[in-house]
């Protein structure tokens, strides 16, 4: 591997060339260097913190050009470095050493490389082209040779190096536990190319501080992960951590107060706060709980090591402990609020104080609020119940039975008090009736009411149509019920007659691995269908322990989980052995190793195959993944979807086409946004499919007529979507398949978006007979008055124009 090679240098003056196109970029007539290439380094984070426009000038004309093509390798994890690299057009991608792992894709405008320069140290990742692409590289030594010449930049510069290398090493030892909400920092850090001083000037917090305290600072700082639910911080405890918000929401409550609701929040932070500064700078208990809200990335700094910062900063210390009590003092006020009855109104939803005789809340959140002045306070409205304790409203407490409310003084209308006087005196009487009769039956010693058993009214109803009701609620609804009595909590862990269709895709935002793991020990092994759609909060670890007995599932949607893995299909296989329809939609860390682990398991163990199987938007798929489909699923899949799977191209179809057991129950598939897929794939569908019924080539605009004219070896096609195909259907095209002998059964066909369709494609689907269902919107080459003619022929049934 060469790091680095000589290629083409800036000219020394910078005359317009003709046959300058191995770079494509416009020299400037008083620069001799590409004036966006200057651009780029001065937004870029590694020279904001420089300021120096003179250094780079100079480093722009040291620059070499240099061309790469797709999934060429331009620097490898471990050797050592040579150069750093700045990105001019294209794109790359940053990965593990062998390939299996993309950290994140580098747009135009990046820079990589610069901390092995610095540092003189091997490369810390695998850098390829994912397009084709420019750089602009900059050898080790013209970096040498430059930097002593500007000593207050090369100051920075390894600051700024050193601190994203400590965070990257940091972050590459945090454990699985710490890595259960997003992915991990390792490459959050490699995709946004920013240090830790970059991520804390933009906290309030440290704004405005030195850039020696800032450096000193980020290089102490620890990544910590943290999931919804996670109480960071208890109340009471001698705080030793300092927290700084990256991303997520915190909320916190359970402040010292003898009124307020322990699990009421009095504030919610998010990105850019801080918090734990109190008990860090004050020595003052943790005065509050704090709990994480959403996925919540954080910095923490360990107080030992704060106060060896700060100790060498007396005026910053100073600074940031007035802050610490600002802090503490805000946490008071909203205390005092709290008893007082103020409602504080969060951003995300307002909290409302309890209750009491001391504070009445408005229950709707927009509305004013009722203050006190507004309470009557006539003896005949007064709830005893609500008066300071004392020995007699101890008493009433324990004995009255009937809620209360307190009163609003809005009755200034003579008509309305007269109106309510009359209502209550109607109701009172006919209670007196009621009260009379039922003392006469309760005193009868014939009329002894019926007494039900167990659970009431729930006796009555057989096991069977307590079923049928049970499972018509959703899965949150299941769990309340079960909460009624301690029948219907056994009823709902033993009935083989529900929970057989658990769908948790409404819950998707609370399901963590260990609700996962909760859920898991209520449903047992009674789910035939499992949904966790949209569940992307749940990882690896959580998805095993939830399917490992469910021994009975036959559909599974897995539809947005983005953190499972290959690992997790492997566990599928032997977990789940009826499994046969899977939905992976936008499961994007799912690759082609996952796939055959799934499916060679399956076959090992003589499992059912696959018969539906939904892969779009899995985009690290490639051919390979064709040929484990054909290996292993070719007799059972029915219906297949690889929309947006750009990586599979013309040889995946080959694989099918040149496979001895062709794919003869396969009749649904999606190709919808597969926009590299040629007449030649469809060639090789056609063979490999014969009895395919609904096919979508929408957005595959490199197809051609040649692509829809081989649709006619297609006897049992039904519906046909071609919509923004582009130049892949046009009136001659179209003509001949509906004109084919052997395509009687279309019924259905989209023709949305193709710009090549005119009124001449109107008269052929007027001459057949078997379309029901057209669209033919957007189509800017058919008339008016041929939409309106084949409106009003009544031909087809449902037509969108």
């Amino acid at each position: 591997m060469i790091d680095i090679r000589k290629e083409t240098v800036w000219p020394t003056t910078s005359p317009r060339s003709s046959n300058s196109s191995s770079s494509s970029l416009e020299i400037s007539d008083d620069r001799s260097f590409p004036p966006e290439l200057l651009q780029s380094l001065k937004q870029h984070s590694l020279f904001q913190r420089a300021k120096n426009e003179s250094f780079l000038e100079k480093i722009a004309c040291c620059m070499h050009l240099r061309t790469y093509s797709p999934r060429d390798v331009i620097i490898v994890e471990g050797e050592p470095a040579k150069a750093m690299f700045f990105l001019l057009r294209g794109s790359v991608d940053v990965c593990s050493k062998d390939y299996e792992r993309i950290y994140a894709t580098l747009p135009k405008g990046s820079c990589f490389g610069e901390i092995g320069i610095l540092y003189s140290m091997p490369r810390t990742a695998t850098v390829i082209a994912s397009t084709k692409c420019i750089v602009a590289s900059l050898t080790a030594d013209e970096v040498n040779s430059i930097l002593p010449q500007y000593p207050e930049v090369e100051k920075v510069l390894r600051f700024e190096a050193e601190e994203r290398l400590t965070l990257l090493r940091k972050s590459k030892n945090l454990n699985d536990a710490d890595k259960v909400t997003q992915k991990p920092l390792t490459e959050r850090n490699v995709e946004d190319f920013r240090s830790a001083n970059n991520l804390l000037q933009t906290i309030p917090y440290f704004q405005n501080c030195p850039e020696e305290f800032l450096h000193s600072v980020s290089l102490k700082v620890e990544p910590r992960h943290y999931a919804p639910n996670d109480l960071i911080l208890r109340k009471g405890e001698q705080g030793n951590e300092l927290f700084f918000i990256i991303n997520g929401t915190v909320e916190i409550a359970n402040i010292d107060s003898a009124i307020n609701d322990p699990f009421t929040p009095v504030a919610r932070l998010s990105a850019g706060d801080y918090f734990g500064d109190i008990s860090v700078l004050l020595n003052a208990p943790r005065p509050a709980d704090v709990k994480a809200v959403t996925p919540i990335e954080l910095y923490v700094l360990n107080k030992t090591d704060f106060i060896d910062v700060i100790s060498r900063f007396p005026n910053l210390q100073n600074h940031l402990k007035t802050m610490a009590e600002t802090s503490l003092n805000n946490l008071r006020q909203k205390k005092s609020g709290l008893e007082k009855g103020t409602v504080f109104i969060l951003p995300v939803s307002p909290i409302i104080p309890t209750q009491s005789s001391a504070e009445i809340t408005s229950t709707s959140v927009a509305g004013p609020v009722i203050t006190l002045d507004s309470i009557c306070s006539t003896t005949s409205d007064q709830d005893p119940t609500l008066l300071p304790p004392t020995t007699v409203t101890n008493v009433l407490k324990q004995t009255e039975t009937r809620r209360r409310r307190a009163s609003v003084a809005i009755w200034s209308d003579p008509h309305l008090v007269a109106l309510a006087n009359k209502n209550l005196k109607t109701k009172h009487d006919e209670l007196e009736k009621s009260s009379l009769k039922e003392d006469i039956v309760i005193n009868d010693e014939i009329m002894q009411p019926a007494r039900i058993a167990g659970d009431g009214c729930l006796e009555l109803f057989h096991e069977d149509i307590l079923a049928i009701i049970i499972n018509y609620l959703d899965f949150l609804s299941i769990l309340r019920f079960s909460t009624v009595s301690k029948r219907c909590r056994e009823f709902i862990r033993h009935s083989h007659k529900i929970l057989q269709h658990v769908d948790l895709a409404p819950l998707h935002k609370l399901i963590t691995d260990n609700a996962a793991k909760a859920i898991a020990e209520v449903v047992g092994n009674r789910p035939r269908r499992l949904s966790l759609s949209q569940c992307f909060y749940i990882t690896d670890d959580g998805f095993e322990n939830m399917i490992k007995d469910m021994k009975n599932v036959e559909a599974m949607d897995l539809n947005s989980c983005w953190l499972l893995t290959d690992r997790s299909l492997n566990r599928l296989a032997e977990a789940c052995p009826h499994l046969t329809k899977l939905d992976l939609s936008n499961c994007r860390k799912i690759s082609d190793i996952g796939i055959f682990k799934l499916l060679d398991r399956k076959a090992a163990y003589n499992y059912p195959q696959l018969e539906e199987l939904r892969l779009s938007y899995c985009k690290k798929l490639t051919d390979m993944a064709m040929g484990h489909l054909v290996e292993f699923c070719s007799q059972t899949l029915r219906s297949l979807n690889i929309q947006r799977c750009t990586r599979i191209t013309d040889q995946g179809f080959k694989k099918w086409a040149d496979s001895t057991a062709p794919f003869s129950s396969l009749q649904y598939l999606n190709l919808t946004d597969c926009s590299f897929l040629t007449d030649q794939a469809v060639a090789y569908l056609v063979a490999a499919a014969p009895n395919l019924k609904d096919l979508s080539l929408s957005f595959c605009c490199a197809l051609s007529d040649r692509a829809i004219e081989s649709l006619i070896s297609l006897p049992q096609l039904t519906s046909l979507d071609a919509s923004f195909c582009g130049a892949a259907i046009s009136d001659i095209s179209i003509k001949q398949l509906l004109s084919s002998i052997s395509i009687q059964n279309l019924s259905s066909l989209n023709l949305r978006g193709c710009v090549r369709i005119t009124d001449l494609c109107i008269e052929t689907i007027l001459n057949s007979v078997h379309i029901n269902q057209l669209n033919i919107s957007q189509c800017p080459g058919i008339s008016l008055e041929a939409k309106r003619l084949i409106q009003g022929s009544n031909i087809i049934k449902q037509l969108v124009v």
